[in-house]
């Protein structure tokens, strides 16, 4: 049976944004719901600024622990922010922070996101800076044994289907694997609006989707949608099984590449109640555990 988590961003941003729930409080109510662990943002919950002495690091992973919850990994401003705009020696410090505080706290992974396509680079030049600073920064992971997860976004740069296949294989480091979010491959593989544009679907959708990626996926993001973007183009999010991905053909899928780890992440963002919406959303994710375990 998969280990479980949830976001901690979906208590952080959207409706919470002006009261974003501490994050021990957070643990307790999905440790409550039955989740094994959680994702963690950064700011206000884990951002390594905020915790800089090696004891304030172990005593937030002792609270973790001692409420039951399991770290699946970290995000925030990793790299101070796209690595197709940071400078790459100033990302590659900013990663390396990350990196500490991963080891001090017991994590294992951490997310890393590219950003938006610069107006001053075209499309090769971009795959080439992505290419120059992720391959050392995966190299940099791996001497911390932390690994790198990377969430294509269908407003980032890239998130056509061949073009996240492309990139993570010039990359090829054990240490740097993608998250595969249902609700963004959705919206890439089978609405087909991703970036660069023009997009297209992808013949086959998810499941294709996944093959394609074999041997790349490191973790596996649960999140549905009927196929449309937002005002800022990120995939417009409804709950487990009111949208059109196909869990059932996308797990098959997984089994059949042998992808991913053994983490389900619940990946919430918008809502109103976080924690009632997870509970429901647990009641989903254990149905389809028993079906595919």
């Amino acid at each position: 049976m998969p280990r479980m988590a949830v976001g901690s961003w979906a208590w952080v941003f959207g409706p919470y944004a002006s009261h974003p729930v501490p994050l021990q409080q957070v643990a307790r109510e999905v440790k409550a719901i039955g989740f094994d662990g959680l994702e963690i943002t950064g700011r206000p919950h884990a951002f390594p600024d905020d915790f800089p002495t090696f004891g304030q690091r172990r005593e937030l992973a002792r609270m973790l622990a001692d409420e039951g919850i399991a770290v699946a990994s970290l995000g925030g401003p990793v790299g101070g922010g796209s690595p197709l705009v940071i400078e790459p020696t100033a990302y590659l410090d900013s990663l390396r922070k990350y990196l500490a505080f991963c080891v001090d706290t017991g994590i294992t992974s951490l997310r890393v996101s590219s950003g938006r396509l610069p107006a001053n680079l075209n499309v090769d030049e971009a795959f080439a800076r992505l290419v120059d600073v992720w391959r050392p920064a995966a190299e940099l992971a791996s001497q911390f044994q932390v690994r790198l997860l990377w969430e294509f976004e269908p407003n980032q740069f890239p998130s056509r289907p061949h073009d996240v296949n492309r990139l993570a294989r010039i990359i090829d480091h054990p240490n740097f694997k993608v998250i595969f979010d249902l609700s963004h491959a959705y919206v890439v593989s089978v609405a087909g609006t991703a970036e660069p544009k023009p997009s297209e679907p992808l013949s086959g959708g998810i499941p294709a989707f996944i093959r394609l990626l074999k041997g790349q996926i490191g973790r596996l993001h649960l999140a549905d949608t009927e196929g449309m973007v937002g005002a800022g183009g990120g995939s417009l999010r409804r709950q487990l099984g009111e949208g059109r991905v196909d869990f059932r053909a996308a797990l098959a899928a997984l089994r059949e590449t042998r992808d991913g780890d053994d983490w389900w992440t619940l990946d919430l963002h918008g809502e109103a109640d976080a924690t009632a919406t997870a509970h429901q959303a647990k009641a989903f994710m254990d149905a389809l555990a028993r079906e595919a375990c």
